[in-house]
């Protein structure tokens, strides 16, 4: 028999390990393992168990995978049906991803952006933005870099002196570091690396180490994709470890802040009814806003 479920609660009796979950359906099932095995709360399994009949229905884990053990696509599939997701598909957001990176004509630009997304592809497409400020949802962080990309098109109309290779580039790496900083959707929480370093160090060390890979690692683009990811948050007391000082790493800054805070003052006043203001929102400095 098998069942798929998001693990809730532990503890220990009669020498067992008893296990709760949650399936799809909400309905909580109770199993029994071994000691040792290694299951964390808040994370998905696919069970198989077998059942006793004694005084009452028992089930007994004979085996199980991690979801997030799975192939791409299936993890994006379980995960949705347990965590809430981005409001486009994963076919669609790797679709947009891919063909963004093809318009990069500068090939040193293009091919780091490539080799660095192609590397944490399946943490890129699957993992949130963020553990509780924006985007914190299944494809959260494609959704926001897409976003992004969207902005980015309209911005460059209207400043044309910005150079589209390193403003989509840019744009396609600022949060690439989110992928070692974050544990993923599952009880999402900082790594180490996260705690120690921050995404934004992170990711312009992978573009550090791609570039060397590449045999691009005297080239000055290195450095200012590098200069571009260290300095996203635009100022020291967010994060930034160098303010911009380049054209696309100010446009970078603004456009990675108009969107994080719009997607989320969307999704309040969806939440909020016609006549009354949303509740405080935190990336809006603990505002309330009027929804007419």
């Amino acid at each position: 028999m098998q069942i798929v479920g998001k693990v809730v609660a532990m503890n220990t009796s009669d020498g067992l390990l008893n296990v709760s979950i949650v399936d799809e359906a909400k309905e909580t099932w109770n199993l029994k393992a071994n000691l040792e095995e290694p299951f964390q709360i808040g994370h998905i399994y696919i069970f198989e168990v077998s059942q006793s009949f004694k005084e009452r229905i028992s089930y007994t884990i004979e085996s199980y995978q991690a979801v997030s053990d799975l192939d791409m696509t299936s993890s994006d599939a379980y995960l949705r049906k347990f965590y809430a997701g981005s409001p486009i598909s994963l076919e669609e957001a790797v679709e947009i991803i891919q063909n963004s990176i093809e318009e990069i004509q500068n090939p040193v630009i293009h091919d780091i952006t490539k080799k660095v997304l192609e590397q944490k592809k399946k943490q890129f497409f699957l993992y949130p933005a963020g553990s509780r400020m924006h985007h914190t949802y299944v494809g959260g962080l494609a959704y926001h870099t897409i976003g992004m990309l969207r902005f980015a098109k309209t911005f460059m109309e209207n400043y044309p002196y910005l150079k589209s290779d390193y403003l989509y580039a840019g744009i396609l790496l600022h949060d690439l570091g989110k992928t070692d900083e974050l544990s993923g959707i599952e009880a999402t929480e900082f790594t180490l690396d996260g705690q120690l370093l921050g995404h934004l160090v992170i990711g312009a060390l992978e573009i550090n180490k791609a570039a060397e890979s590449l045999g691009y690692g005297n080239k000055d683009e290195v450095k200012i994709l590098e200069h571009m990811l260290i300095s996203h948050h635009g100022q020291p007391q967010f994060g930034a470890a160098k303010r911009p000082m380049t054209p696309e790493a100010v446009a970078l800054w603004y456009i990675d802040t108009i969107d994080s805070k719009f997607r989320v003052l969307g999704e309040e006043l969806n939440r909020t009814e016609s006549k009354h203001f949303t509740d405080t929102i935190g990336v809006l400095d603990k505002i309330k806003i009027y929804k007419e």
